[in-house]
């Protein structure tokens, strides 16, 4: 039998490739589960839940007129009013609250007067505004939404889970809030971000009022489901509860449209 002798450097050739062949397979293994690895953290990272806003963190930006001053207690809206335009720290040192509640109502009164186009753009008279302002024991929110229009100020105005926007133009500043709290309005004095969040807050979850003075249409308006999804924003049941007889579970009916608009009614 013949042996075929290879020469040593066929041989040193053939062992250098398949030492090659396996370091490369290791690497494109490690390779692989780094990549695996990687997707892995990426893909848990993604779906993480963001965190969520509740609107008891704005307790800690309220500024509330009464609790400033007692003698602020009988209008807060015009008291905020006089924050929004002049800055907390003046209003805390008034010495006299009846002369400068006087003061700034006349003052009110020339500005609205100056800015009749305003007004009238915005369907709103001026006779009542004035009147409101010079006869009346405190303001109303129509009076406020023209004052922020007239200085040019953005403002939410919150009250018992439904809001109102009044839009100032493309330079106004923005982002004011104000919502009724156990019988009088604070004003919430918080950085932007936090101004941002709990209005994406509100507007996904409170109900849009289309006017600050008549804030429903008549019933004929509305759809069935435009009450319902009306009324949920609300938190009010859009189903009545049919109790069982002799302590059987009962079952739940649909309110008809005039049970939902008659709620609904009551809660605005």
């Amino acid at each position: 039998v013949q042996t075929c002798a290879l020469p040593i450097s066929t041989i040193d050739l053939i062992q250098e490739s398949s030492t090659d062949n396996d370091d490369s397979s290791s690497v494109s293994s490690v390779s692989s589960v780094s990549s695996v690895s990687s997707v892995s953290v990426a893909s848990t990272s993604e779906i993480a839940p963001p965190p969520t806003f509740h609107p008891d963190i704005m307790k800690q930006y309220e500024v509330s007129p009464s609790s400033i001053s007692p003698a602020a207690s009988t209008d807060s809206l015009l008291w905020i009013a006089y924050i929004m335009l002049y800055g907390l720290e003046k209003f805390e040192t008034i010495e006299n609250h009846y002369t400068e509640a006087n003061t700034f109502k006349f003052m009110l009164v020339e500005l609205l007067r100056k800015s009749k186009p305003i007004l009238k753009a915005n369907k709103i008279k001026l006779t009542g505004v004035e009147e409101n302002l010079v006869h009346k024991p405190f303001i109303q929110l129509e009076t406020l939404q023209a004052v922020a229009l007239c200085k040019n100020l953005s403002l939410c105005i919150v009250q018992n889970r439904k809001y109102y926007e009044v839009h100032a133009g493309g330079s106004g500043s923005g982002g004011g809030i104000i919502e009724k709290n156990k019988g009088s309005y604070v004003y919430y004095a918080c950085p932007e971000n936090v101004t941002s969040k709990y209005l994406q807050y509100i507007r996904e979850n409170y109900w849009l009022m289309e006017n600050i003075s008549a804030p429903i249409r008549p019933m004929s308006a509305y759809k069935l489901q435009d009450l319902v999804d009306i009324a949920t924003k609300l938190g009010l049941p859009v189903v009545n509860v049919i109790p069982g007889r002799f302590g059987s579970m009962g079952t739940e009916k649909r309110k008809t449209k005039p049970e939902l608009y008659e709620a609904i009614c009551k809660c605005v």
